[in-house]
């Protein structure tokens, strides 16, 4: 039996390991897709207005090959907002847990990619939030 510091002892260079050798910077290009639809090897919904969308608990970008990787820090409403396009997400891959942080994701219009979702600017409207925007309130009326 294990006493609690030879426990922590032992959990500290897994951890290690973890935080310093899994994740890798990379690009994936594919369409986003529903979670149950890729796992399962097709697409769906059928198009945007397609009421499975509701039932699609998360969305993954796949790749033709029918790999997919989760976009864990990309906000539900945006990867719904731009299901079945064309998507390209720039980010740190962790592939023991298939998923990206991502920094950058764009989305095909035309010829070339457009960026629509960014971790930058998600932070700063966080700041403005939370910080020196809408839920500063003193009590005072204006």
């Amino acid at each position: 039996m294990w006493s609690k510091s030879e426990s922590r002892l032992r959990a500290i260079p897994i951890a290690a390991m973890l935080i310093a050798g899994s994740a890798q910077a990379e690009t994936v290009t594919g369409k986003i897709n529903g979670h149950g639809c890729a796992h399962g090897g097709h697409t769906c919904p059928a198009d945007k207005l397609d009421p499975h969308l509701r039932f699609e608990p998360d969305f993954v970008l796949q790749q033709g090959s029918g790999e997919y990787v989760f976009l864990s820090n990309v906000p539900r409403d945006t990867k719904v907002r731009y299901v079945l396009e064309e998507a390209r997400a720039k980010g740190e891959i962790n592939p023991r847990y298939n998923t990206m942080v991502v920094e950058e994701l764009a989305v095909k219009k035309g010829d070339s990619f457009k960026t629509v979702w960014t971790q930058a600017a998600q932070r700063e409207a966080f700041g403005y939030i939370y910080g020196d925007g809408w839920f500063q309130f003193s009590g005072e009326m204006p």
